[in-house]
């Protein structure tokens, strides 16, 4: 989707007038608990960092949120640069910094879409991006991979996170009863018993209250085609992969509740792992695709 400049400027407005207000409990819910991390993101982070871990090297970390990802690099001998659009997780991230006291990192606050990756070029053997450019449109979409091409170093690599969708797959029956079965149950468990029982925490509940929601503005689904399309020139495609279907949304609501009622649902955020890796292996991600669904995929890139 074509924008015009003001409409652009708005939409900008808009993501970071969401992330500062709203960026501190949506960092909170995307960081799970070290437990529910474990069962969710161990084999995804033994993945990224087998792809990109390089003592040797400097990593960019694109809209690095509130710093963790940049401190794992930072910890195992990286030279990171973490950079965000929002002040309020630019701060947090300095104040991880500081704790941290690590002189390998450093951290900038931008709108990434202004930022020049001129003084940078050719200068990262390694680029994380974590759940960003699934808030772009798409001709910045196509702007910000132009510029990770910059700063690479020729055969540097490019490892993406993101939710992605696909018109390619087959919503065949099976799909098609999986979707409505597991649809029905992550109502009931997540939205019904809650309320019902009272389950909510008092956090989530006046996050209610300031107009919080599960998902800025703008954010949707990256078409696969378009990355292909705009990777076509600068990079090679080493992989696709499909992480998380249900089980990613499903930890981060459990986040929303009380600590007694988290627990309990550790156990189910487990099985809908179990399950999505199952899936996963039965189908291709693209079958599940839906316009407004985020399946969490890795991309791992090289750059030409």
């Amino acid at each position: 989707m074509k924008l015009d400049p003001v409409s652009l400027a708005k939409w900008h407005e808009e993501e970071e007038a969401w992330w500062d207000k709203h960026g501190s409990y949506m960092s909170y819910q995307w960081r799970l608990t070290p437990r529910l991390n474990k069962v969710l993101r161990a084999d995804l982070e033994n993945d990224y960092v087998k792809f990109l871990l390089n003592p040797n090297e400097s990593l960019l970390d694109l809209g690095c949120g509130s710093g963790w990802l940049s401190l794992y690099f930072a910890e195992r001998g990286m030279r990171v640069l973490g950079i965000d659009l929002s002040q309020e997780q630019i701060n947090a991230c300095n104040e991880l910094k500081a704790r941290s006291n690590l002189k390998s990192l450093e951290f900038e606050c931008c709108d990434l879409v202004d930022w020049s990756p001129v003084k940078y070029q050719e200068k990262f053997g390694s680029v994380f991006v974590n759940a960003f450019l699934h808030h772009l449109p798409e001709v910045e979409l196509e702007m910000m991979l132009a510029k990770i091409a910059v700063v690479l170093k020729p055969g540097g690599k490019v490892y993406m996170y993101e939710p992605l969708r696909s018109t390619s797959g087959a919503r065949r029956i099976g799909v098609r009863l999986i979707d409505a079965v597991s649809n029905r149950m992550m109502y009931a468990l997540l939205n019904l018993l809650p309320v019902w029982f009272d389950l909510f925490s008092d956090e989530y509940k006046m996050a209610l209250k300031a107009g919080y929601q599960m998902s800025s503005p703008h954010e949707g689904p990256i078409d696969i085609e378009l990355i292909k399309k705009f990777c076509s020139d600068s990079f090679e495609i080493v992989e696709i992969k499909g992480w998380h279907l249900f089980s990613l949304g499903f930890a981060m609501q459990s986040m929303t509740l009380k600590e007694s009622a988290r627990e309990a649902y550790s156990w189910l955020t487990a099985q809908w792992f179990r399950i999505d890796g199952l899936l996963f292996r039965m189908f291709k991600w693209q079958d599940f695709s839906q316009s407004n669904r985020f399946i969490l995929c890795s991309v791992k890139l090289l750059r030409k």
